[in-house]
């Protein structure tokens, strides 16, 4: 049998090692990620659903994966801000809290917007949720949703949003193409600028998170006309679903997670995932979520991409009724 030489040994010896080598960085780049503090992005202003969502999930968060999660408030743009700094972070240790609608009606209604959804990757669900149509708790606003469809059809009024494209805004307009009616859109930055200038009778109504506004429909500041999910919510038993409303089918709820950029290292996307997962199934995370009027979204990746496959076509027919408005 002929003797291999040397340098022939050495070579072979390497490229058996190769995938062996490969396992190993692969393993051990599972074991080191994170190496350094994580900043989770959240495209809308602080006291906003997503915010109050983003800094809950971020200290539970940095307690499994032992590192420290910075939550970070990118405003402006119904979200263009915040997803397009993930994009210029090049790292695997910035993510955004995004939703349906900036991921699928922004980047269609904004010209600024330079992103898609193919740009990113989702990495783990955390929420879904419905909204609330609310009014200023005062003697002269409408005390029914049908009161309201009513007096904005009688003369032109205004409403407000946490900002253009956010689900904010698109759930009032859900609900006014669907009554029929027209309404001024006021975008703000941010649920608290919102909700505020409803209180002051600035606008008429507006429809927000039940983490956002729950705090000032319990103190008298707000009244909640209708819930937007398919049932009636525990907090608000009172107040009826739209389509107990009238509107039959219409059910408007946001499915949230965190991204990131679609280049971003697996290893990555899948350790955010595996700790998202452990953090949701938590007894204590589960109660506070409760609180918030907010329900886990508990799924695979995979199964998460799918949902948001699934709603895609839904918000983009919205993004097309409003483009000729946006345009004019």
């Amino acid at each position: 049998m002929q003797v291999l030489s040397k340098n022939r040994r050495r070579a072979l010896a390497a490229l058996v090692a190769l995938p062996l080598a490969a396992g190993l960085n692969a393993a051990a780049g599972a074991q080191q990620w994170p190496s350094q503090p994580i900043k989770l992005i959240v495209p809308q202003g602080p006291g906003s659903g997503s915010d109050v969502l983003g800094r809950l999930i971020g200290q539970y968060l940095g307690q499994e994966l032992q590192q420290s999660v910075v939550v970070e408030n990118k405003v402006g743009g119904g979200g263009v801000i915040g997803h397009e700094a993930v994009l210029r972070a090049h790292d695997d240790h910035t993510f955004v809290m995004s939703s349906t609608a900036p991921m699928f009606v922004v980047p269609y209604l904004n010209k600024a917007a330079v992103y898609r959804f193919g740009d990113f990757t989702p990495v783990a669900p955390v929420m879904r949720a419905p909204f609330v149509v609310l009014v200023p708790n005062t003697d002269t606003a409408p005390r029914t949703l049908q009161e309201l469809i009513a007096s904005l059809r009688a003369k032109p009024q205004a409403f407000s949003s946490a900002g253009f494209g956010t689900m904010t805004h698109l759930a009032s307009e859900m609900l006014l193409q669907r009554a029929g009616v027209k309404a001024t859109h006021v975008p703000y930055k941010g649920s608290g600028a919102s909700l505020n200038d409803l209180i002051g009778e600035q606008v008429t109504f507006t429809t927000d998170s039940l983490t956002a506004s729950m705090p000032l429909i319990k103190g008298g500041k707000l009244r909640a006309l209708a819930v937007t999910g398919p049932a009636r919510e525990r907090a608000l038993p009172d107040v009826p679903t739209l389509q107990e409303a009238g509107y039959q089918g219409l059910v408007i709820a946001v499915i949230g997670g965190l991204f990131a950029p679609k280049d971003s290292s697996g290893v990555a996307a899948d350790r955010m995932a595996a700790a998202m997962d452990k953090v949701l199934r938590s007894k204590e995370v589960q109660e506070r979520f409760a609180t918030l009027q907010t329900e886990p979204l508990i799924a695979t990746r995979q199964e998460f991409a799918a949902m948001l496959a699934d709603e895609a076509p839904r918000w983009e027919a919205v993004a097309r009724k409003l483009e000729p408005e946006v345009k004019n």
